[in-house]
């Protein structure tokens, strides 16, 4: 027979638990919020400067004028550090925190040496002729002319449907059918070339994810293993609307995105 008593005591338990969980997480999502900066100085390039989360192992760098987005809690440290700059340590307290935009002023590294040596190498003193007998040459690119180009690694083209049918139905005039084109969308190649494609998308998303709000913020917010949270980031992409947020900068709802998939596994 069931001890009524003993029932209703371990369910209140159990409500007590998730309502302890839910609360926690509330205000963890509450402290989190993606502060906005700027680093200052007058004589220095400013694109390309490590930001650093040291407490959540998030990270991001600078953009051409200085600026930058990184998630923060409060008490988190955020390091600031280049090769061109004196390193800054910043810790989060309840004023910066609170701030919607700050800037941060640093201060040029010169690297000072106590001697130096110059050796002639053959060199003449003549520029123009010590260049001509370097025999170093340097290749014209598309950016030496003025001309636009692509700079990336570029991919294999896939041939679609239509325009395979369409070759088909020209061949007459064309004179010659793409045999390789279709061999591959008869066996399967380019339906599975698309599928990898949309898989390594992901997996760079999900990295650049971890990389922006931090290990550390998954597991304490979700109580989940580091080993786990790559796994559990790339679930919240391939059921959520995280991806197009994520590249819109909607981080309120990116978060709000990862507490729903968070509930739907429990």
């Amino acid at each position: 027979m069931i001890n009524l008593k003993s029932y209703l005591r371990e369910v209140n338990f159990i409500i007590c638990f998730f309502v302890g969980l839910t609360i926690i997480n509330s205000q963890t999502n509450q402290n989190f919020k993606i502060l906005k900066g700027e680093v200052v100085n007058d004589s220095i390039d400013l694109s390309g400067i490590h930001i650093i989360n040291k407490t959540s192992g998030s990270k991001t760098i600078t953009n051409t004028k200085g600026k930058f987005e990184i998630g923060i809690q409060i008490k988190d440290t955020i390091i600031i550090s280049s090769i061109q700059i004196i390193p800054r340590v910043l810790v989060i307290d309840d004023k910066l925190h609170k701030q919607e935009f700050f800037k941060v002023y640093v201060d040029q590294f010169i690297n000072e040496l106590d001697n130096v040596v110059v050796k002639p190498h053959n060199l003449s003193g003549n520029i123009l002729f010590d260049m001509k007998n370097s025999n170093v040459k340097v290749p014209i690119n598309f950016d030496d002319v003025g001309i636009p180009g692509f700079k990336g690694v570029r991919q294999e083209k896939i041939v679609s449907e239509k325009a395979l049918i369409l070759s088909t139905l020209l061949l007459p005039l064309t004179g010659g059918l793409d045999i390789e084109a279709l061999y591959k969308h008869l066996s399967g190649y380019y339906k599975s070339l698309r599928n990898r494609r949309v898989w390594n998308n992901q997996d760079l998303l999900a990295v650049q994810i971890i990389e922006f709000y931090g290990v550390n913020f998954f597991t304490n917010t979700y109580s989940i293993n580091e080993d786990e949270v790559y796994e559990f980031v790339l679930g919240g992409i391939e059921n959520t609307s995280i991806s197009n947020d994520f590249k819109s900068s909607n981080h309120g709802l990116v978060l709000e995105s990862f507490d729903t998939f968070f509930n739907s596994l429990k």
